[in-house]
Parts: C-alpha cells; sequence; structure tokens
C-alpha cells in the first residue's frame, strides 16, 4: 500500500514538473529555429507570456457548439497530463507503474475529442483539420506500437519504467539505433512538427492541428496549447528514457532532443499531405528492421 501511494505521488509530481518546464521546452525550440534563421526571435519564456495572455482573455463561444466543444481542451490537456506522470526517469524512476499501451490509448482518447470538437464546431477548416489529423493518427499509431513492441521483445514487459535503457549491457545496438531513428520521426508526426505539419503557420490550407484550434478563445485555448507544449516534453522524455543509447541525463537528452527539432524544422519545408504516407511508411519499416535485428 506505501509503494502505491509512493508511486502515485511522486507521478503527479513529475507531472506537475513536465507541466512547468514545457512551455520553456517549446521556447527553446522556436529560439534556436529563429538562430539557425538568423533572427533575434522571442524569448525562450515567451510561450508562459502567451499562455497568461490566452487565459486572461475571454472565452467565446457561437450558439452553434455543444459540450464537446468545450470539454475537448480539458480531456486534451488531462490527457497530457496523466501521460507526463506516466513517463519514467524524471521523478519515478523505478516507482513509474504506466503501461505502455494505456499511455498510447491515454494520448488517442485526446485526439480523438479535439477531432469531435473540430466537427462539432461546424467549419470548413475544422472539419478539414478533424479528417487531416484521423489521416495521420491512422498512420502515427501503428508505428508507436511497433516502437513499443521493440521494448516489449527487448525487456519482457509492457510497462514503461521496465523499459528504460540498462546501460549495464549492450545497449548500442543497430536493433537500438534504428529505433532511435524511428521513433524520433514518429515523435515529429505525433506532436504536428515539421516536416508532417507547421506549428507556425496560419495558411488554412496546409494547417492540420491549428485548423481545430482556429474556433477557440480564452481558457479553452490555453489548455489546448499548453496540453501541446506537455505533450513534446512527454515525447522527448520518453525518447530520451527508452530510445537514446548514450548515457547522460535525461533532462540533457530533454534538451538536446529539443535543439535537434529546431534544427530538424529549419532544414525541412512541411510535406504534402499524401506525401505524409510515405515518410510514416518508411519509419514503419525502419521498426520492423529494427524488430528483426533485435
Amino acid at each position: 500500500m506505501e509503494y502505491i501511494v509512493t508511486s502515485i505521488g511522486l507521478s503527479l509530481v513529475q507531472g506537475f514538473v513536465l507541466l512547468l518546464i514545457a512551455p520553456l521546452v517549446a521556447g527553446i525550440i522556436n529560439k534556436v529555429k529563429a538562430r539557425l534563421q538568423k533572427r533575434q526571435g522571442a524569448s525562450i519564456f515567451q510561450e508562459y507570456f502567451d499562455i497568461c495572455k490566452w487565459w486572461k482573455k475571454a472565452t467565446i463561444l457561437t450558439p452553434y457548439t455543444g459540450v464537446i466543444f468545450v470539454l475537448a481542451p480539458v480531456v486534451y490537456f488531462m490527457t497530457s497530463f496523466m501521460a507526463a506522470t506516466m513517463v519514467p526517469g524524471f521523478l519515478t524512476g523505478q516507482f513509474s507503474m504506466g503501461d505502455a499501451f494505456i499511455f498510447v490509448y491515454i494520448l488517442a482518447l485526446g485526439r480523438f475529442f479535439m477531432t469531435l470538437s473540430s466537427m462539432d464546431a461546424a467549419t470548413s477548416f475544422g472539419g478539414m483539420g478533424g479528417s487531416r489529423e484521423i489521416y495521420i493518427s491512422v498512420l502515427v499509431e501503428p508505428a508507436v506500437m511497433l516502437a513499443i513492441l521493440i521494448n516489449s521483445i527487448r525487456y519482457h514487459s509492457t510497462t514503461l519504467s521496465a523499459m528504460v535503457i540498462d546501460y549495464n549491457e549492450a545497449f548500442f545496438t543497430v536493433s537500438a539505433v534504428l529505433a532511435c531513428v524511428a521513433f524520433f520521426l514518429v515523435m515529429l508526426a505525433e506532436n504536428s512538427r515539421l516536416p508532417v505539419d507547421n506549428p507556425d503557420t496560419h495558411l488554412e490550407l496546409t494547417m492540420i492541428h491549428e485548423c481545430m484550434t482556429l474556433e477557440y478563445s480564452g481558457k479553452l485555448l490555453s489548455l489546448i496549447h499548453l496540453g501541446s507544449y506537455l505533450k513534446i516534453v512527454v515525447f522527448l522524455a520518453l525518447f530520451g528514457a527508452l530510445y537514446v543509447p548514450v548515457e547522460i541525463p535525461l533532462a540533457l537528452k530533454v534538451l538536446l532532443g529539443a535543439i535537434l527539432i529546431g534544427i530538424v524544422e529549419t532544414l525541412n519545408n512541411k510535406m504534402r499531405l499524401f506525401k505524409v504516407r510515405v515518410y510514416l511508411g518508411a519509419t514503419i519499416v525502419l521498426l520492423l528492421l529494427a524488430i528483426i535485428a533485435e
């Protein structure tokens, strides 16, 4: 009983810690992109200011939206927070009891509600963004499952804490490197980053995730963005703990991962929607090769 209480307490504290640093990590990504583009860019704390700004503004609702429209940002934020409590390595360590499959489907639940809300708004761009999100998620989720399968085969467990890289054994293998590269590509797609989606664009014909947030304002908009920032940090932490075969502190892995995302987004343009399947298909091939090499 004491073990369960300790595990839950540490998981909640870790969730709040990751929530606190999430806008900072997003700010670091944007700062890296600005510097590589020879711009000064905004402060790395700009996302904190934006969250506060949106939180203070009024939430405007149309008479055509229902309960789903209001509920979706809350569910999206809470699923990201629940995922943050399950990531091993920061505070929880071996106390983490998060199951990998539960982790994946908790995040899928948040995506599902956001897609419903885009249709509930009854706007053309919202429906377009929702359909594109579902199209990408159908391709992303098998890749995530394959990435989990690699660790499940290697460590004979589906618990995230049991999948943390064991540096006492031979960990820098062909399978580990292939899984690391593939999971990074999946992480970009899952978090609507370049080259799959451009989080900075407001050109309606190219937006995916942003299309679903066009009708939101005030506190609901701040919850969506805060959930998105937290989701990036969660995946960076998971990427560092489970897939990066280099023995350095996890916090440093998250920082280096954020810098790497900024570099990749600077060097790549957004690909056409129908080329995303080729991108994710290549990722699945890498994961299958990693499973074969395991």
